[in-house]
């Protein structure tokens, strides 16, 4: 049985859960398409513990949907993106469970999984008359927005747009075996100020992605 987990940009209230690797950030519930899903947010806790206690809930997906910056000329604010690729610019996270163990690792190719893409493609397309189907996601850090400097760095590097959180949470589900995949709209320039949109504005989009993924 499909069980969507949202993790989004903004605080989210809910339980808090205990794991191998201390609590989870607070956890709710929220309806898509007349279907029961998980969603919360990034916090100081372990994200290890985060996403271990959103499968012990029992989310077989993980969606990111997080407001972002536009490295690429072609995007502007308003306009929604399903990245197809990503770059890690972060450090100094709990990046892996495979940690205390001999080795493992994750591959990366597809970077997301196209049913959900395909789905957040849909959901997309319902909100906005400028989907993007493809793009290259920065993840710059969870502490700060990118700089001025930085987004001129990782617009050269190939990226698209800059965002904060999509690792380690996605990356660490990958090794839970969840599928991952991003809905991330554009609110500003990269290297420039700017407000996350409130998850309230992501729910059209996720009720048709979830009425896509279902059908």
């Amino acid at each position: 049985m499909i069980r969507i987990a949202i993790l989004t940009d903004t605080p989210q209230a809910g339980d808090r859960h205990e794991t191998p690797y201390g609590l989870s950030a607070p956890i709710g519930q929220t309806g898509l398409n007349g279907a029961d899903a998980l969603v919360c947010a990034p916090s100081a806790d372990d994200p290890r513990a985060t996403i271990q206690a959103l499968k012990d809930r029992g989310a077989t997906h993980v969606w990111l949907c997080e407001s972002v910056g536009a490295l690429s000329p072609l995007l502007e604010p308003g306009d929604w993106l399903t990245p197809d690729d990503y770059i890690d610019g972060t450090r100094g996270q709990h990046y892996t469970y495979f940690s205390d163990k001999t080795g493992g690792y994750v591959q990366q190719t597809p970077a997301f999984d196209p049913a959900s893409r395909e789905a957040l493609l849909a959901g997309a397309a319902a909100v906005s008359p400028r989907p993007f189907r493809r793009g290259v996601y920065v993840c710059v850090s969870a502490t700060r927005l990118e700089t001025p400097a930085e987004a001129l760095f990782w617009t050269r590097a190939g990226g698209h747009a800059a965002g904060r959180f999509l690792s380690p949470y996605l990356t660490l589900a990958r090794e839970l075996d969840l599928a991952v995949a991003a809905l991330v709209v554009i609110t500003r320039r990269g290297g420039a100020a700017g407000a996350a949109r409130p998850f309230a504005d992501y729910a059209p989009a996720l009720a048709a992605a979830q009425a896509a993924l279902g059908s």
